[in-house]
């Protein structure tokens, strides 16, 4: 057996130490060298850009004003590129660099080191799978987003936009997000399981599922040191439980209670002799065609497609309502635009519910200026390869913001301007404008996100009007780019 003396394990600490530190800073300036003005390079021992998007905050508030301002600052710039407990990432910012990238799929994977018990949330889901595996559930899963399915859900969307507005308190800073993810993530539940599910620790289900799920993913955020050395150590094999948290220990025993119901439900439902047409069904139906395809698969995909489409979905609203708020000249128009073509929300139907290109136009130019989502999933290099000049190691990180096109002058005139007005002439290149990404992996549930946002929107501009409950918000980041505040938003109700 090895026996090391107390200074020699110093010493090979202080080696290792000093490969964490200074090996990515010597690859960074490398690469600078070598790009020049078109590279932008960031770095700080082990946290990379952590430090970054604090400093963001409390200079700008807002998480994301470096992205913003890159095309007026630093126009010359094609790629950022920091450090990560997980390597050197590089951050794609211009068109066709995005478009080769997402044009060659294959020269990727999907990154797994960056969640927490993600082996037991996500990647069995859709947005994770690779290869055949997500040939065959992207197949079973499109055919429930079809354009007839989808306007079928919109009495559903209705009902619960009555039912859960109804109890709104009036000029009360309300949690805008939290009322349209339960709508939202009551008609995923009801498409998937034809079901509700009885509460959870004194919470509905989905309440439990969400708050689950961004406790796990916030524990980088709140323990990153713990978080980046166990990754470092451990890669993507399951974590022992010694080095896992108190905290983090009760987070997996709620997700394990989550999965026992659905999968009890699951086991329900195979026993069925008449089964709903619904999601699950269908992937039942395909498990027993496919041996590699478990219950585990679509609890999964279940999961993913409620933390996708409500964390999306509910914070593009709460984006739409933060838009009202401060551009009241818009909410003003909005309205009477609403009032005509609808009259009342009793007239709303699948018919009509694309009818008016002024909501459209809308909420195209809330996404431009407020998207969910300004950085796509992480993704890890598969073999050495080019994208235009820049050379990518295998196993190096890769990652598109889509944010500067945003607000770039060459592709929006005036881009901090909000006006919705520009979208009727606005002719985009696909890969400029990226809110749902697109090609072939594109987002699955864009069509029905849209179409919940344009309900929830009706409802509200028919029943209220939208101010702010405080003059500073903070843009930060819930998994998606958002407000800090959760109560950001106060409601007044329309005399009838």
């Amino acid at each position: 057996m090895f026996q090391f003396s107390f200074l020699e394990i110093i010493l090979y600490l202080v080696v290792i130490l000093a490969l964490l530190i200074l090996k990515p800073l010597f690859q960074i300036l490398l690469m600078k060298i070598k790009y020049g003005k078109k590279m932008y390079m960031i770095y700080f021992p082990l946290l990379g850009r952590g430090r970054q998007f604090q400093n963001q905050i409390q200079k700008y508030n807002d998480l994301y004003h470096f992205e913003k301002m890159i095309p007026q600052e630093n126009p010359e710039v094609e790629m950022i590129v920091s450090n990560s407990f997980m390597g050197l990432t590089h951050v794609f910012l211009k068109p066709d660099h995005i478009k080769f990238i997402l044009q060659n799929q294959d020269l990727y994977k999907k990154a797994t080191k960056v969640f927490l018990f993600g082996d037991k949330m996500f990647y069995k889901g859709l947005v994770f799978q690779e290869g055949d595996e997500w040939k065959l559930a992207r197949n079973v899963l499109s055919k429930s987003f079809e354009f007839d399915q989808l306007r079928a859900r919109i009495p559903l969307i209705k009902r619960l936009c009555e039912e859960k507005f109804q109890s709104v308190q009036e000029n009360e800073p309300i949690n805008i997000i939290n009322i349209s993810g339960n709508i939202v993530g009551e008609v995923i539940t009801q498409s998937f399981f034809s079901q509700s599910f009885k509460d959870l620790n004194g919470k509905t289900f989905l309440s439990e599922l969400v708050n689950v799920l961004v406790s796990i993913i916030s524990q980088y955020r709140e323990a990153p040191y713990r978080c980046i050395s166990r990754a470092f150590i451990f890669g993507e094999s399951d974590y022992p439980d010694w080095t896992l948290s108190s905290v983090e220990k009760q987070l997996l025993a709620r997700l394990q209670n989550i999965k026992e119901i659905l999968r009890v439900s699951i086991k329900e439902r195979q026993q069925m002799q008449n089964k709903p047409a619904d999601f699950l069904t269908a992937y039942i139906n395909t498990i027993q065609q496919n041996p590699n395809l478990t219950e585990e698969h679509a609890i999964q995909q279940y999961i993913m497609l409620i933390f996708a489409g409500i964390d999306t979905t509910s914070h593009l609203f709460g984006a739409c309502c933060y838009a009202l708020s401060i551009h009241p000249e818009w909410q003003k128009k909005l309205r009477e635009e609403i009032q005509k073509q609808y009259g009342t929300y009793e007239q709303l139907n699948n018919e009509n519910i694309n009818i008016s290109s002024f909501i459209t136009n809308f909420i195209n130019e809330c996404m431009r200026m407020y998207t969910p989502v300004p950085y796509f999933v992480e993704r890890e290099v598969k073999q050495d390869h080019k994208v235009g000049e820049y050379f990518l190691k295998k196993n190096s990180q890769v990652q598109l913001c889509i944010l500067p096109n945003n607000y770039d002058v060459k592709n929006f005139s005036d881009p901090f301007k909000f006006n919705p007005d520009r979208w009727n002439k606005q002719i985009i290149d696909p890969f400029i404008f990226l809110p749902f990404s697109t090609g072939k992996r594109n987002c699955i549930g864009q069509h029905m996100a849209l179409m919940e946002v344009k309900c929830l929107l009706i409802y509200l501009l028919m029943n209220f009007e939208v101010s702010l409950s405080g003059e500073k918000q903070v843009w930060s980041m819930k998994f998606v780019y958002t407000i800090q505040d959760d109560k950001f938003i106060q409601l007044k109700r329309i005399a009838k």
